[in-house]
């Protein structure tokens, strides 16, 4: 037989039975005698057996009541846990977070990120993984992870992207005299080494074509992977390098901003097209929304101190 078993009937029966009484459960649920009373019987009513023995006023717990009451508790511990859970769910204070992003994000700036978001949340658990910025794409795109950060990704169905732009620096040893230069220009690195991405990468297919167009030699000494690595390469003072600023902040961390690279601004603007991709076939929880929000405010923060930019396209 279906049974319909509300709430209130199996707060009723429990606060009756740990009293042991009707009035003194009355008084404990701020109702009437009689509305307790009835309720007992609605429940038995549901139940179709009888929970108690009435004997001149007085009840008197059968069996049946004791094993009912041990699967209530069981019930209603359930019910207010899960009402705990939701609430901190609404309130982003519990959940789960899987982030994957580029080589250049990962040593620095998502951690920092991540613990910023996590640092007044403590049951909100995070998986970060680097990967190239095509696997991150590939990745989100299949709904193996919430958010990635990596550099533009081709237009495709299975993903979300929010573009963010990042203006270029110059990094320099600090006593090179280029460093005593606001502005660093083309002109300026006229068949200079350089530290450089691959030469397919778009961004070195880039500055080429601005070192031809300003009648500059542009001269990729080493040509890597990504730009921290270049970073030691201008510490022994062989090359300059024109890289992201999401780097530099990084190097600047690492080196407690007493390293001897410097960075100054790189005209005419080289700008990196990173982005937050998301599942498109996948709805975001609050959690990382909430999130996504903090990684455009933490960048603006991470990288100010190298170069001002504008975060979103």
């Amino acid at each position: 037989m279906d049974t319909n078993l509300s709430v209130k009937q199996l707060e009723t029966f429990r606060t009756v039975m740990r009293s042991g009484s009707v009035s003194v459960a009355a008084r404990a649920l701020c109702r009437t005698q009689p509305a307790v009373s009835a309720m007992l019987v609605s429940l038995e009513n549901e139940l179709g057996f009888k929970l108690f023995e009435r004997n001149k006023g007085r009840l008197i717990p059968k069996p049946e009541a004791y094993f009912l009451l041990e699967e209530t508790e069981a019930i209603l511990e359930r019910l207010t846990r899960a009402s705990q859970l939701m609430a901190e769910v609404k309130n982003l204070s519990r959940g789960s977070l899987r982030v994957a992003c580029m080589p250049a994000a990962s040593l620095y700036f998502m951690p920092h990120v991540i613990a910023d978001f996590v640092k007044d949340r403590p049951h909100v658990n995070v998986s970060m993984m680097m990967r190239s910025s095509m696997i991150v794409h590939d990745w989100v795109a299949s709904q193996q992870y919430d958010i990635g950060y990596a550099e533009m990704p081709k237009e495709r169905d299975s993903i979300n992207v929010e573009p963010i732009r990042l203006k270029g620096v110059c990094a320099i040893h600090k006593n090179d005299p280029l460093a005593q230069k606001k502005v660093i220009t083309p002109k300026d690195l006229d068949n200079v080494p350089l530290a450089t991405l691959f030469s397919q990468h778009p961004t070195s297919e880039l500055v080429r074509f601005l070192f031809d167009e300003n009648g500059a030699r542009y001269y990729p000494r080493f040509e890597l992977q990504n730009y921290i690595s270049g970073f030691e390469f201008v510490e022994h003072q062989l090359c300059c390098s024109i890289c992201d600023p999401m780097s530099a902040a990084s190097y600047t961390i690492s080196k407690s901003g007493h390293g001897d690279v410097v960075f100054r601004p790189f005209i005419p603007e080289v700008i990196f097209e990173h982005a937050i991709i998301t599942p498109s076939h996948k709805p975001l929880s609050r959690l990382a929304q909430a999130f996504v929000e903090n990684i455009h405010a933490g960048l603006e923060k991470f990288i100010e101190p190298t170069h001002r930019f504008s975060s979103r396209a």
